[in-house]
């Protein structure tokens, strides 16, 4: 259709000029001319909207599988392409998830709280596993325990309300002067994951249960101090263990690792295997062979902490040399991983 178009746009302007410039004949070409691009403009236009609109009824659809409502899918698209992000994002991240709704709550005063926390249990983003990073306040738990940053000073606090707009800690010790206007900072452990510090803007304070609370809005500023340098995730893999003992033999045995990352593992042995056990300490190198897949991979390290536990001993072992395609291929298996937990961990809460 589109070369057509073209054709007719020639042959008028061959005609044109065949029998000599007139006005009128230019006149002509520029009218066919201007006539075939907005065709083609409107034409495309036209096209863009029903693919759109295929694409958003395929959307919908998809949502409402998920168990969500048709209106609840609208807010979700709509929200998604005004911050420039796939609305399917929306659905599988939950960090995109909140951003968006952050989005329509600010748009949207008298939003519908109920609503949005029902499209989060449908989604499976109502609680976060521990392997997970917090995305925003939101996240905290209820009765999470941290400490009030204040002149100074540092005051022990717990969460003990949130809803969508704000959240409520209660000052456990101690009688700091804060007022509304004033900014705090709040740190906290959360654990098998990082520490949290976020800043923020007292609303209101007030007394409840003969405790001062404090009423700060959400943030997505969280600044996450880990603990470990890497993710470390709970994994069972064989590994060999290889060693030189003090008379200068090289003691091999088999063990399971408990935790992963790309800088480390923990692994553990019965206090009734003392032959191997007595001959493991802290800083001594040891060569590892774990088992991943159809892989292993071989690295040297060191043991960096020792735990003794009920029935067994427990060694922290931290690499020391590791080659960069078998960090790599240990970081992939630890994401493939996550998200295969995520998926576990989602399917769980949803019942």
């Amino acid at each position: 259709m589109e070369d057509q178009r073209v054709n007719i746009l020639a042959d008028s302007f061959r005609k044109a000029t065949s029998e000599g410039l007139t006005i009128e004949g230019i006149l002509l070409v520029v009218f066919i001319f201007s006539f075939i691009a907005l065709a083609l403009t409107l034409g495309n236009y036209i096209k863009k909207v029903l693919s759109i609109k295929r694409q958003k009824a395929h959307f919908i659809k998809t949502v409402v599988d998920l168990g969500l409502k048709e209106k609840e899918g609208e807010i979700l698209w709509e929200y998604s392409k005004k911050l420039d992000r796939d609305p399917y994002l929306s659905l599988e991240v939950k960090a995109t998830f909140e951003k968006v709704i952050d989005e329509y709550i600010k748009e949207n005063p008298n939003f519908d709280e109920n609503m949005i926390r029902d499209m989060r249990r449908a989604l499976g983003f109502d609680s976060i596993p521990p392997f997970m990073p917090l995305v925003s306040t939101k996240d905290i738990e209820i009765f999470q325990n941290g400490t009030l940053l204040f002149e100074g000073k540092s005051y022990p606090v717990a969460l003990t309300d949130k809803d969508e707009l704000y959240m409520y800690w209660s000052i456990l010790e101690g009688n700091p002067t804060v007022k509304e206007g004033q900014t705090v900072k709040i740190t906290f452990l959360r654990q098998e994951d990082a520490v949290y510090v976020f800043e923020g803007e007292i609303i209101e304070t007030f007394i409840d249960m003969g405790r001062k609370v404090i009423k700060i809005p959400h943030t997505f500023n969280l600044v996450r101090n880990q603990r470990r340098k890497d993710i470390r995730i709970k994994a069972e893999l064989p590994v060999n263990i290889k060693l030189i003992d003090e008379n200068g033999n090289i003691v091999s045995f088999e063990a399971l690792t408990e935790n992963i990352s790309t800088s480390g593992f923990k692994f553990c042995l019965s206090k009734a295997d003392e032959e191997f056990v007595q001959k493991l300490s802290i800083n001594q190198e040891i060569e590892t062979y774990i088992k991943i897949s159809e892989e292993t991979i071989n690295v040297k390290g060191i043991i960096r902490n020792i735990q003794n536990r009920d029935s067994k001993i427990c060694f922290g072992v931290e690499f020391k040399e590791i080659d960069k395609k078998d960090e790599a291929f240990l970081g992939q298996f630890i994401q493939d991983k996550q998200m295969e937990l995520m998926k576990k961990y989602k399917q769980m809460q949803k019942g």
